[in-house]
């Protein structure tokens, strides 16, 4: 204060001019601050992965897929930012610690026992004591590979359509392995299928879809509509479908040539 007297310089119109470069520095960086901090928070705090993890980032909003999830390896980490590779594509992206947490964030590595589902279709016409029948072979098919599923929790219907003529189960198995691990889990879901499959030909029931009507009929209309169309794709002049022939163009081809004037 007493060098801003010597000075003669105003102590107030000094405070208000930073305060008015304070604010709006606040305003610029505000946001980003916060999501910095936001990420630290993450990163420190929660932990939801560890290098070498196989992570699926999403909306928490919405649902997962029961058939799984596409997953990403976390690479690196930082204080701001998060490094993953595409599993399936290796394919390298790098998000921002901010962003993640606000998302829903599932790991593989921290799932384990994963539930699968395998679904089937039965005709409307067959016997449920051969429903029955089947759901037995598929447990006996489970319960003697012991190394890759744990147990055969549920066999039950999900949907009945009438009109096509079939019913849907689906059938939930536990595997021995975690998500990370995935491709173990696929392999012996793809067996269990495969083998329902061949259970349901022995046995009769395998569902075929009633055929559909086809229609070879052209509609001319249309087909004129698609010509006008194509023609105005390439740049041409579309016709008048609609207007009556020129006949003053045909009778010009049957008119006699006018003989020629000799000088």
């Amino acid at each position: 204060m007493l060098v801003l007297t010597i000075i003669e310089l105003d102590p107030w119109t000094l405070f208000l001019s930073l305060s008015g470069f304070i604010l709006s520095f606040s305003f610029m960086f505000g946001n980003a601050a916060s999501k910095y901090f936001e990420g630290i928070l993450l990163i420190l705090v929660q932990k939801p992965y560890d290098i070498g993890d196989r992570i699926h980032v999403s909306n928490s909003q919405i649902d997962t897929s029961s058939d799984g999830s596409a997953t990403w390896f976390v690479e690196g980490v930082n204080l701001y930012s998060t490094t993953v590779r595409y599993a399936a594509t290796n394919e390298v992206a790098t998000h921002s610690n901010g962003s993640l947490s606000a998302s829903r964030i599932i790991n593989a590595a921290r799932s384990p026992k994963a539930q699968v589902y395998v679904t089937v279709k039965f005709a409307c016409d067959v016997p449920y004591e051969r429903v029955m029948l089947f759901k037995s072979v598929i447990e006996e098919f489970v319960k003697e590979r012991p190394r890759e599923w744990l147990s055969m929790g549920g066999f039950r219907a999900t949907r009945v359509e009438a009109d096509l003529g079939y019913i849907e189960y689906k059938i939930v198995l536990q595997h021995v392995e975690k998500w990370q691990n995935i491709g173990p889990v696929l392999n012996s879901k793809a067996e269990v299928a495969s083998y329902c499959l061949e259970v349901q030909k022995k046995l009769g029931m395998r569902y075929q879809a009633p055929p559909l009507p086809v229609n070879l009929g052209i509609n001319k209309a249309e087909q004129m509509e698609q010509s006008v169309f194509e023609s105005e794709q390439i740049g041409e002049e579309p016709s008048n479908i609609h207007s009556e022939p020129d006949f003053s163009m045909l009778s010009s081809l049957f008119s006699k040539p006018e003989p020629k004037k000799t000088k």
